[in-house]
This record gives C-alpha cells, sequence and structure tokens, in this order.
C-alpha cells in the first residue's frame, strides 16, 4: 500500500493569518521532510536533493507562498545579497546606463539592487555607505568618481575596510582617493584624444568646461586636456578653463564665464555630454551657430548626445558594460578570488557639433559679436 503519494488534504496547509508568513518549518512540515532538506532546496547552491523531494518541497513552497529569509541566510553566510551602488544623481543618464548594468548582472544571481543618489554631498555618501554596512550587504559598488575630502576618505576607508572583514566586495567604477577604479576608463587619455580630433580640424583655441573640482575624474579630464594641447603644440591660456558643475546649467554657466574672460574661442571642450549640450543651448541664445561659429565636444556618449541637434561630438564610454563587469568583479572577489583592474576601450565619435573653425576675419567678427554675460 503507497502512503504520502494522494492530494494532501485541506487540514494538512498551515492556516496563517493575511500578514504572516510562511516560515521554513511550515514548508517542511508540509512537504513532510526536514527543514535542512528544505534550505537545500530554496538555496542557490547545487545540492544533492532526491528529484521526487525537490519538487515536493517546491510544490508546498508554491503552496504557502514562501519566501526565503534573504537575512538570515545572510546571517548565515556573513552578509545579504544586495548590492549597494553609490551615484552621484540618479537623474543623470550617465549613471542609469551604468546602474542598469549592474542589474542585468546582478539579478542573474537574485541579488538585490540598492540605488543611493549622494548628490556629491560627502556625508550623504558616508552614511550610505555606513547603512549598507549595517545591513552587512555584500557589495558596494561606487558609479561615480571620488570625492576629494580628506575627512570623508577617512571615515569612508574605516567602513570600506570593515565591510571588506565580513566578506563584502568594494568596487570603484571612477577614480577615488586611494587610487584608480578596478573597472574603468583611461580618462586622461580619452580627453587628450577629442582635444588632438580638435586640433587637427584646425582649432588653436580649444576652451574647457572642467566638471566639479571636487572630483577626481575632473582633475584626470583636465590632465588630459592640458595633454592634448601639449601633444599639439597649442599654448595653455588659463582663461579658456572654467570650472563647472556636470550639469546642463552648469554648461550655459561656462560659456557666459568664457565670454566674461574675454579670450577668444572657436571650440569648447567640455567634460561630460550634459556640460556639452548646456553650452550647444547657450550659445544658440548668443546667436553663435554649433559648429560653424563655435565647435563643442563632450564625453560619455549618453543616449542624448546622438539626438541633439547638432548631434554632439563625444568620447563613447561603454556604460552598461561598466555596471556589468564591475558586478562580476565583485562576484569574484567573493567567490575568495583577487580580480585584476580592468581598463575599458573608448571610442571618439565625431557627430554634427564639431567641424573646421571659421577663417581669421570670420573668427574674429564671431567673438566680437558676442555680448557681454554676468554669470551667476
Amino acid at each position: 500500500m503507497a502512503v504520502g503519494h494522494g492530494p494532501r488534504r485541506t487540514t494538512d496547509v498551515p492556516v496563517l493569518s493575511r500578514d504572516q508568513m510562511a516560515s521554513i518549518t511550515d514548508v517542511a512540515r508540509l512537504a513532510g521532510v526536514s527543514t535542512a532538506t528544505v534550505s537545500r532546496v530554496v538555496s542557490l547552491a547545487p545540492y544533492a536533493v532526491n528529484p521526487a523531494t525537490r519538487e515536493r518541497v517546491l510544490e508546498a513552497a508554491r503552496t504557502l507562498d514562501y519566501v526565503p529569509n534573504a537575512l538570515a541566510r545572510g546571517l548565515h553566510k556573513s552578509h545579504v545579497p544586495v548590492v549597494g551602488v553609490i551615484v552621484h544623481d540618479i537623474t543623470d543618464p550617465y549613471f542609469a546606463e551604468v546602474v542598469r548594468g549592474v542589474e542585468d548582472a546582478a539579478s542573474v544571481g537574485g541579488f538585490l539592487v540598492i540605488t543611493c543618489s549622494s548628490d556629491r554631498i560627502a556625508e550623504r555618501e558616508h552614511s550610505y555607505v555606513r547603512l549598507l554596512r549595517s545591513m552587512r550587504a555584500s557589495t558596494v559598488i561606487f558609479a561615480g568618481s571620488g570625492l576629494t575630502d580628506p575627512a570623508l576618505n577617512a571615515e569612508l576607508a574605516m567602513h570600506l575596510n570593515a565591510m571588506r572583514a565580513y566578506g563584502a566586495a568594494v568596487v570603484h567604477c571612477s577614480p577615488h582617493a586611494l587610487g584608480d577604479a578596478e573597472i574603468g576608463i583611461d580618462n586622461a587619455a580619452a580627453m587628450e584624444g577629442i582635444v588632438v580630433a580638435l586640433a587637427n580640424l584646425g582649432h588653436r583655441r580649444i576652451a574647457f568646461l572642467a566638471g566639479p573640482a571636487s572630483l577626481y575624474v575632473s582633475h584626470e579630464r583636465l590632465e588630459g586636456y592640458r595633454r592634448g594641447l601639449a601633444a599639439t603644440g597649442i599654448g595653455s591660456d588659463p582663461r579658456l578653463v572654467v570650472s563647472t558643475g556636470f550639469n546642463q546649467e552648469s554648461g550655459a554657466l561656462g560659456v557666459d564665464a568664457l565670454v566674461a574672460a574675454g579670450a577668444p574661442f572657436t571650440a569648447i571642450c567640455a567634460a561630460n555630454d550634459l556640460l556639452a549640450l548646456g553650452a550647444i543651448q547657450r550659445l544658440a541664445e548668443l546667436g553663435l551657430d554649433v559648429p560653424r561659429d563655435v565647435s563643442v565636444t563632450g564625453f560619455d556618449d549618453i543616449p542624448t548626445a546622438a539626438m541633439a541637434s547638432p548631434s554632439l561630438s563625444t568620447v563613447q564610454l561603454p556604460l552598461k558594460e561598466i555596471g556589468r563587469r564591475a558586478f562580476a568583479f565583485a562576484e569574484r572577489v567573493l567567490a575568495g578570488e583577487t580580480p585584476k583592474n580592468d581598463v575599458l576601450p573608448t571610442t571618439l565619435v565625431m557627430r554634427g557639433s564639431t567641424g573646421a573653425p571659421p577663417a581669421e576675419a570670420a573668427e574674429a567678427a564671431a567673438i566680437q559679436r558676442v555680448p557681454t554675460a554676468v554669470v551667476a
């Protein structure tokens, strides 16, 4: 006589209140197995379990709408399957692309991705890292550049070292206080390349919107701009370098600052695409045509760069791939490996926002007709 293979009576199913979640004990009782067997079945590890028993456990879990307790599993493993991605501003398309890459890779392994916008405020970034540490998150990924804030960096180092001590992975996608990114690009070389491209078009008066001085990545891109000038024999003019933010409004203000400085320019090289797009808009308001009067370049190749009018010449970064590789790097760390840093390639994309500079007479006339602007 066979027993235990017929349909279960409804009285076999534990009665749970609406707000009560089923436990592993409830699943084990309904499936007629031990809690250890249930744990083996619902975990991601390849434990050997009899196929019929596995199906019985899965059926019981479905019946009870059982959800494994990630926190409890994390306590057993010393960390929970949570990936904290710290960005400067999630509304910035650059960070949205990187985070999507992290999510694409992390979801396969059952990790929850939490995005934290710091707004480049040191205290907020520190509080996020402290919270992720308190959660015993398995991974923290810094999608944006490190801040040049000694006090913050000392606090971060303390918390990140504590996270590494319990087995967590820490990954940087941009330069930071302790050095190069684990997964990143060569910012200086890429910026040098776009300056050289402008020089090859005939430009000798190339301005630079440098981004925030508080970011390590801005320093690297400024270094690339200077290397590009040196490589093409162009002298440096400090009036053509403006420290800015990293948004479109800052690009417009950067143009106003260049105009107020009184130094002629035929090209503007921006440290990111949002700056470049803001600069193009402001130049149009001032009656200057891009690229006939002024060429403009960006950096990052965010999705809107190709759709702008004119389309933006820029340095294309593999943003989603940076995110995917950042999580892959973290997975290897979590597995006990010591992976090497990875520098991803970039591509120079010349589009409609760049061209040859105007003739000398036209150039002089163009600069003279720019109205004096007040920088807010």
